[in-house]
């Protein structure tokens, strides 16, 4: 029997195995990267606490010149220090715990901090990063600050390399209508990508080629910060949309959650049914090229003349490092602390229960002392589980008194999932605000704007007390009088 009718009757293809190949190069890359990236740690340290000393005139004084040199050689170590942390990410990505933190931010916190981060990169090529911010900047989204100031630099810096000198930067933000989330959109003048990248890129194969290499940059591939990008995507619930047109710019794009708890709990079971394993699109269908319609970018042409026309191609990258435990059903209930906890130990609890999520686990805080969570396991599972955070709790948050409530399996189906997650974090909610907890008078429901003055409130209590006031005299007034002709008749 000839080669070929071998394969032919046993049906064999070498396809699955390339793709296993792939995937065992991936993670020997990241595993060494990670390795690599520790390692470098120490030295990168210590020299740049060399350059800071010489730079703070510990060894004399320094000339405007050389200042201005130590000062770019501190930047580039920034810019090393953030690479390393990527190269740590992905290794965590990779093995489905990622160490994230979401919670309840404004816009304007985490401008700050990305504007910090993105200096270094920006001024050497005095590119002018501008924002477009279409919503209050005063308005939270629920994210983990790190990650997202991450996957924003990690876009932005991409953007930056490929924007000519002088150039412009967009980030842009807006919500959509009727939606339960803030869109994200990086946009740059730069050369574009092609349509056969962006078709490699579609085809998710973890940015491997042939010879377990990771391809290319965000101008000719899938680079580590592309990479990377789509992962801490997925950890705030969300696709990375990237739109191009060849020579003219790039759009890439994802989404934050807004809106409260109900839409915390609409984008998590949308994100969750999406990665479930059996309604996975094969792999060359995934990411499928499409055409965008150009009216969709207009409001960044106005915001910035010269930021890139609207581009014409456009493609999904998704999450692909891990896959879920439980294909149809997630586990989930309620941990709370006894009211006498203090709050700097429920904080601290927080903390551990958030970083203790793993990939396609869900830990929402309603209340500063309760939190609704959903894991991805089994019923069996889930005890050996519970143990396991309660231990290492009682290790290291000895004042910490937990509470399990009784578990529930919600199926993971198209509306099931949402009605039912998101009964269960309203509910939580509503119980949670409506109850009195005198440690914690001045807060106000997670999620929701701070206690602030307002004018119109001041104005309307002062017009109320003005009112009783005279009404309070007039009354008086007219007591004595009736006191005073009573006298008389006696």
């Amino acid at each position: 029997m000839s080669k070929s009718q071998l394969l032919k009757s046993t049906g064999h293809r070498f396809k699955p195995v390339r793709r296993l190949t792939n995937q065992a190069a991936l993670n020997s890359a990241s595993h060494l990267m990670s390795e690599t990236a520790h390692d470098l740690r120490s030295p990168l340290t210590t020299v740049q606490e060399s350059i800071r000393l010489i730079k703070d005139g510990e060894q004399g004084d320094l000339t405007s010149d050389q200042l201005l040199y130590l000062t770019s050689a501190m930047d580039q170590c920034d810019c090393m220090f953030q690479m390393i942390d990527e190269m740590v990410q992905l290794e965590r990505l990779r093995t489905g715990i990622p160490r994230v933190h979401r919670q309840w931010i404004s816009i304007s916190e985490i401008r700050k901090s990305i504007d910090e981060t993105l200096r270094p990169w920006a001024l050497p090529r005095k590119i002018d990063v501008l924002w477009d911010i279409m919503l209050d900047a005063e308005t939270k989204v629920y994210a983990d600050l790190a990650l997202v100031r991450r996957l924003v630099v990690n876009l932005a810096t991409n953007a930056i390399r490929v924007t000519p000198e002088n150039g412009v930067v967009l980030v842009q933000l807006q919500r959509p209508r009727s939606s339960s989330a803030v869109r994200w959109a990086i946009i740059d003048r730069g050369g574009g990508i092609k349509r056969k990248v962006l078709q490699r890129m579609s085809c998710n194969d973890d940015a491997i080629d042939s010879t377990g290499a990771v391809t290319g940059s965000m101008s000719g591939g899938e680079g580590l910060g592309l990479l990377i990008s789509r992962q801490l995507a997925a950890l705030h619930f969300s696709d990375l949309q990237i739109c191009s047109r060849f020579g003219q710019g790039t759009e890439v794009s994802f989404a934050t959650v807004f809106g409260g708890p109900r839409g915390v709990a609409d984008a998590w079971s949308n994100w969750r049914m999406e990665n479930r394993t059996s309604l996975r699109k094969p792999r060359h269908r995934d990411g499928r090229l499409q055409r965008v319609d150009q009216g969709n970018h207009l409001a960044a042409e106005k915001a910035a003349k010269k930021c890139v026309e609207s581009p014409i191609m456009s493609v999904k990258l998704t999450h692909n490092a891990t896959r879920p435990r439980c294909d149809n059903k997630v586990v989930a209930g309620i941990v709370s602390l006894g009211a006498a906890v203090p709050r700097s130990t429920a904080d601290m609890f927080d903390h551990f229960m958030q970083r203790q999520q793993r990939m396609y686990d869900f830990v929402y805080r309603v209340e500063s002392r309760q939190w609704v969570w959903a894991f991805d396991l089994d019923l069996e599972a889930l005890e050996a589980r519970i143990e396991s955070i309660s231990d290492a709790v009682i290790a290291q948050i000895p004042d910490a008194r937990m509470t399990w409530s009784e578990p529930q399996i919600i199926p993971l189906g198209d509306r099931v999932t949402h009605s039912r997650l998101s009964d269960l974090l309203v509910r939580s909610t509503l119980a949670a605000s409506s109850s009195t907890n005198v440690n914690d008078q001045d807060e106000v429901r997670l999620g929701t704007l701070p206690i602030g003055e307002s004018k119109v409130a001041a104005s309307r209590l002062d017009n109320e007390l003005r009112r009783l006031t005279g009404r309070f005299r007039s009354e008086s007034r007219v007591l004595a009088k009736q006191v005073e002709k009573l006298s008389r008749g006696i």
